[in-house]
Formats: C-alpha cells, sequence, structure tokens
C-alpha cells in the first residue's frame, strides 16, 4: 500500500462502452488535458473548477489517512516528497501541527509552568505580551526561521522591535516606549521566554526542530571604566546616616546597614520578622521574601532559587536591631511602617534611598540590588572566601558567585610565574651564573 500519493480532484478517467458492448476506462489525451477549458464533461468530476485541483494524501505512522490541497502539482509533489522523507527518517510531524500559532504554543507552554514562582509567572507573561507575541503572535510556529530570530534580536538590540504595553498601568498618556534592549534582557526575553515555548513546541511534537536552537546572543561589553559598585565604609556611614536623617526613623537606617553590610535582597530583609533573627550568635534566618502573585499583588514567598540561609550580621548592626526590636512580639516584621505593616522595597526605594544617595557622590546611580554588590566586595576585601559569599549572598552555587566576583580575589599569579622562572634557571643552570 503506497503510503502517499497525489490525486487529481478536477480530472478523471471516463468509463466508455466499446463496439463489442464491453465497458472500458479511458484517459484524456495530452491535448485534452492541456485545454481543461475544452475537456469534455465526461473526464470532469463534480469537483471540476472548484478549489484547489491536486490533493496530496499520505498514511502518518500511526495509519491514520491525512490529506492537503495544493493550487500546483510541482507544490503537491514537492510536499509528499518531504512527508516520505520524514516518515522514513523516522521525523515525522503532523503537518497541521506546524501550523499552530506560536500564540497558541505560548500559551500552552505558560500554562505547563507549574513549580516557577507567581513572580516569574508574571515575568514571563509581561515578556510575552510586550515583545512576544506582538512580533511572534499570529504566526505559524512551525514557519519561524533562524534568519527571522537573528532579525529580531537586532531590532531589540537597537529598540526598533515591534512591541505592546499595557498604558493602564502608566501614569502619563505617552506610556512607556522600548530602548536598546541590554544583552542580558534580551537573553531572558528570547532565550528563556520565547525559546520556552519553541521548545514546548518541540517536546509536544508541533515541529520537527528548535529555529532558536543555534542563535547566537550577543553580549554586553560592560562597563570597562569601572568594576561593580563599591563604597567605603566612610561612605556606608554617611549614607546610613542620611537614611535615618531622612526617613527620621532609626529602623531605616538598621534597615540600611543590613543591606550594605550583610547582603540579603531588599525583599528578604523586609520580609525578616523578629522570630528570625539569632542576635546571641550574630546570625538572621532567611528564608522568606516579598513577591508578587500573579495578578501582581504583593505577597511572601520562598527565597530565589529556594536557597534558605543564616545571613551573617556586624556587631554594630546587632546593636541597631536590638533597639527597634526591644519589647515587640517574635511574629512582627523587624523593618514595619509608623503605621506597623511590613516595609514595602519599592516604596522604600521611592521614599527613602532615592533621596539619600545623594549624600554620596559615588552612589548617586546605585539601585538598592547594588549594596549587594557593595556587601560582597566588602567581604572579599576583608578575606571571606568563595564559599561564605555564596552563602550570605544566597547564590545557588559558588560558580554564581565566582561569575561574578573571581576577579576580586587575591590571585597567585605573581607566584606561578615566580615558580616557572626558578625551575627555568635551574634547568638552564642560570642560577649559578647569576651567583657569580
Amino acid at each position: 500500500m503506497a503510503k502517499a500519493w497525489i490525486s487529481d480532484r478536477w480530472v478523471k478517467d471516463a468509463t466508455v462502452t466499446m463496439p463489442d458492448g464491453t465497458a472500458t476506462k479511458i484517459s484524456p489525451t495530452s491535448a485534452q488535458m492541456k485545454s481543461l477549458k475544452t475537456l469534455p464533461e465526461h473526464f470532469r468530476t463534480a469537483k471540476f473548477g472548484k478549489g484547489s485541483r491536486w490533493e496530496a494524501g499520505w498514511y502518518d505512522p500511526d495509519g491514520v489517512q491525512k490529506k492537503r490541497l495544493f493550487a500546483r502539482r510541482t507544490d503537491a509533489e514537492s510536499f509528499i516528497a518531504g512527508i516520505e522523507d520524514d516518515i522514513r527518517s523516522d521525523r515525522y510531524i503532523d503537518p497541521s501541527a506546524r501550523e499552530r500559532t506560536f500564540a497558541a504554543a505560548a500559551e500552552a507552554w505558560l500554562s505547563s509552568k507549574n513549580r516557577i514562582k507567581d513572580s516569574s509567572w508574571r515575568r514571563y507573561r509581561r515578556e510575552l505580551d510586550n515583545y512576544v507575541l506582538p512580533r511572534w503572535g499570529t504566526r505559524a510556529v512551525g514557519s519561524i526561521t533562524r534568519p527571522q530570530i537573528d532579525e529580531w534580536i537586532s531590532q531589540l538590540r537597537t529598540g526598533t522591535a515591534v512591541f505592546e504595553f499595557d498604558k493602564n498601568n502608566h501614569l502619563t498618556d505617552v506610556g512607556r516606549k522600548p530602548v536598546a534592549m541590554s544583552a542580558a534582557y534580551l537573553r531572558h526575553v528570547v532565550g528563556s521566554t520565547f525559546g520556552g515555548a519553541l521548545r514546548y513546541a518541540v517536546a509536544e511534537q508541533w515541529i520537527g526542530r528548535n529555529p532558536l536552537a543555534k542563535v547566537e546572543f550577543p553580549r554586553d561589553e560592560g562597563d570597562i571604566e569601572n568594576d561593580l559598585p563599591s563604597l567605603s565604609y566612610m561612605q556606608l556611614d554617611v549614607l546610613s546616616a542620611a537614611v535615618a536623617s531622612i526617613s527620621g526613623r532609626a529602623s531605616d537606617g538598621v534597615l540600611f546597614d543590613i543591606l550594605a553590610h550583610s547582603g540579603p535582597r531588599i525583599g528578604e530583609a523586609t520580609a525578616l520578622k523578629i522570630k528570625d533573627l539569632d542576635l546571641e550568635h550574630k546570625r538572621a534566618r532567611i528564608h522568606r521574601t516579598w513577591t508578587t502573585d500573579r495578578a501582581g499583588l504583593r505577597k511572601l514567598g520562598p527565597v530565589k532559587t529556594w536557597e534558605k540561609r543564616w545571613l551573617p550580621l556586624a556587631d554594630f548592626v546587632v546593636d541597631g536591631l536590638r533597639e527597634i526590636v526591644a519589647g515587640r512580639d517574635p511574629e512582627d516584621f523587624v523593618f514595619v511602617t509608623v503605621r506597623g505593616a511590613a516595609v514595602d522595597g519599592k516604596n522604600w526605594y521611592n521614599r527613602v534611598w532615592l533621596k539619600a544617595r545623594r549624600a554620596v557622590q559615588a552612589a548617586i546611580g546605585y539601585s538598592v540590588h547594588d549594596l549587594r554588590h557593595v556587601a560582597a566586595t566588602n567581604a572579599i576585601a576583608a578575606g571571606a572566601d568563595v564559599k561564605l559569599v555564596q552563602l550570605m549572598l544566597g547564590h545557588k552555587d559558588a560558580t554564581e558567585t565566582l561569575n561574578t566576583y573571581s576577579h576580586l580575589w587575591p590571585n597567585r599569579v605573581d607566584e606561578v610565574i615566580g615558580a616557572v622562572e626558578r625551575r627555568r634557571a635551574a634547568a638552564l643552570g642560570l642560577g649559578q651564573l647569576r651567583a657569580v
């Protein structure tokens, strides 16, 4: 039984009666086929002149019959040749699956993400809506090619890619405008969000290969003039005083001191409860953080990468904590507003940090998150090893710590090259010559 074939939907063989009374089938001549307008009626099917003429038919690997219509025979032949090759090489993908829109694939992929945090889900949702679906949503998932993705990446880098922002979430009538996208953010939009949907389509056998597989992502050159955010202890002391002065509350100064000297994320620090503090042993238990649910509402959740840890606290930070938690309920949050609610990191940034950082010129452009880098660089300068910094910052493994801070640890290059020189001198007898 043939696994693939092509049928003419307009033309058929005719059954005629021969002089001897027998019935036989005859086909139209070449001349008749060249002029369909004059084709005799008995060679015409009931579908003559209606719709596409050529029907490609085949049996899939499960024995289910499929068909596809084409206007030209050459297109049908090319399609069937590909189908037969895919079946023989066990690469067969149902052509109808390839025509599924990217939007459908993306929504199915996002719905399958049952293990991620709500905040991660919201990021995927936002990137899909803002950048990915406006470009690819209506496209057939099987029609996306690498050159098209390369072109899109170039547009994202220059801020000229198609986009769609929700103006309802912005205070101005103009709304947001896209800007040149950083390499790190682009890798998430394209590699994680867009790529996640494509990888899902491959796994579900909607497409045979991932067009993103060999795409090269750009890299940022970084700031070649400056290093990671770094502040001296004198500068940190000035900033701490500025924070407390601006807010008029000692607790804000203590919050800054924890951020700048112990390096927690702002959501982790503001999620600390008094019962999480072990001031006798100068540490705090980090096992929750402020995050958002899928509707964008603030809630408590597990820390990033689910890495619970003990946060080391300096003596002066411990002293500050003792003062602000004295006599309070262990279930209270350590850092609270005047109304007793847990401090909101975004609000603290706008209310306190934007003003306080002006007290030190070097910190003018620093975000609250940059204080993590400040804490890490000072810890390394004081002699902390990789493992300690990893645990302090809550990195999943030491690789992430080394990728960010490896250049800050004293290296042994001078020791190694010195040893090489001594061995060379010994091998060549140069030591004796120098001694003469």
